[in-house]
Parts: structure tokens; C-alpha cells; sequence
């Protein structure tokens, strides 16, 4: 009998952490919390071959971090649904730091997203002059960092619960990750230093 899906999973092998770096196995892990679900129900989903879904479930199952949940058989077909093992998947700091052997990889990944992040700031009305870029990533480099650290610190304060991760659950990781990042010099200092870079003015009340 297939357990209850739990409500977070900390990542902390590297070969593990690696497969999130493809964005279809990002995908497949995104509906399989939702929902059970076929390789061919996938493929058509995401508009990919059902072979190369296969395989990527292959990876995925072998990794812990999807599992079949039944099979049908429907004459000479089989077919297999999967779910997510997680509803929330966490790569541990020390991975996305580049702190662990074998991680160098999921460290340049995570780097890449705050690029992105940085080359994006003008969907929200924030251009950032070209010279100024490369300052901007480090800065967000950093933020990223602490609010990922004090975000699996909180998880990991979380006692044991199969329940699946309810709206007032989320709410309250946000509230207490926010509480410890506000106590954080550092954090506070990236986050007025970001502010400076991008434009942002204080709006006082009145």
C-alpha cells in the first residue's frame, strides 16, 4: 500500500538535487503533485514523446521522488500512474551553496536563476543599467541564500506529519521564515542594498 504523501522533502544527495536542473522533470514532478498520472497522460500534457516521459519517470522513481501509485490493464497495455512523493520539494543549502562534494553543478544552476531574475526586473517596471548587473546578481545571489537557509530551518522544525501542506500551513512557513529573516543584519542589509539598486523608495504611511 502506497503511503500518504508528505508534505516536504529536503533534498540533500547531489546526483538527487541534479535532476531538477531539467525543466521537464521539473514539469512532471509539478502535476504529479496534484494528481495521479500516466507516462502517456504526461507526454500529452506537456507535449513531449511518451518514451522520453518514461525515462524521465524512470530517473524520477529511481531518485525516490515519484512512485507508482496502481496499474491497469487494459488488454495487451499496461498502464502505470505515478504521483509525487512530496508536495514540496527543498534542495538543501548546502547543495544549492556548492557546499557539498558533487554539487558544483547544482550551485551554477541556482546562480542561472538569479541571473534570470536579475534580466527580468524589468517585466515589474526595474531596469537595471548593464554596468550594474553583474553587482545586482550578487546581491540576489545572497538573498537567495539566507532566505533558503532559514526556510529549511523551519522545515526541518516542523514535527512529524503526513497531512498534505494546507493553506494556513504555508501561510505560517512564510510568517516564520519572514520573523527569522527579520532578525538577520545581514539579510536586512542585502535586502536595503537591493532596494538602493533597483530603485525602491521607503513609501512612509501618511
Amino acid at each position: 500500500m502506497i503511503a500518504r504523501m508528505k508534505p516536504f522533502m529536503i533534498i540533500k544527495d547531489p546526483k538527487v538535487a541534479k535532476l531538477f536542473a531539467d525543466e521537464t522533470r521539473r514539469e512532471i514532478l509539478h502535476n504529479l503533485r496534484y494528481r495521479e498520472m500516466t507516462a502517456c497522460q504526461l507526454a500529452k500534457l506537456l507535449g513531449k514523446n511518451v518514451s522520453s516521459i518514461s525515462h524521465h519517470l524512470s530517473l524520477l522513481e529511481k531518485a525516490g521522488l515519484v512512485e507508482q501509485t496502481r496499474t491497469l490493464v487494459k488488454g495487451n497495455l499496461i498502464e502505470r500512474y505515478y504521483r509525487a512523493s512530496a508536495q514540496k520539494f527543498i534542495i538543501s543549502y548546502t547543495l544549492s551553496e556548492g557546499l557539498a562534494p558533487g554539487s558544483e553543478d547544482v550551485l551554477k544552476w541556482r546562480r542561472e536563476i538569479c541571473r534570470g531574475a536579475v534580466e527580468k526586473a524589468g517585466l515589474f517596471g526595474f531596469e537595471i543599467p548593464e554596468e550594474e548587473k553583474s553587482k545586482v546578481q550578487c546581491l540576489v545571489e545572497k538573498y537567495a541564500s539566507l532566505k533558503h537557509a532559514t526556510l529549511e530551518n523551519v522545515i526541518s522544525r516542523q514535527k512529524e506529519s503526513s497531512e498534505i501542506i494546507k493553506p494556513e500551513i504555508r501561510l505560517l512557513i512564510s510568517l516564520l521564515t519572514d520573523a527569522f529573516l527579520s532578525q538577520n543584519d545581514e539579510y536586512l542589509q542585502v535586502i536595503r542594498e537591493i532596494c538602493s539598486e533597483i530603485g525602491i523608495e521607503r513609501e512612509d504611511a501618511g
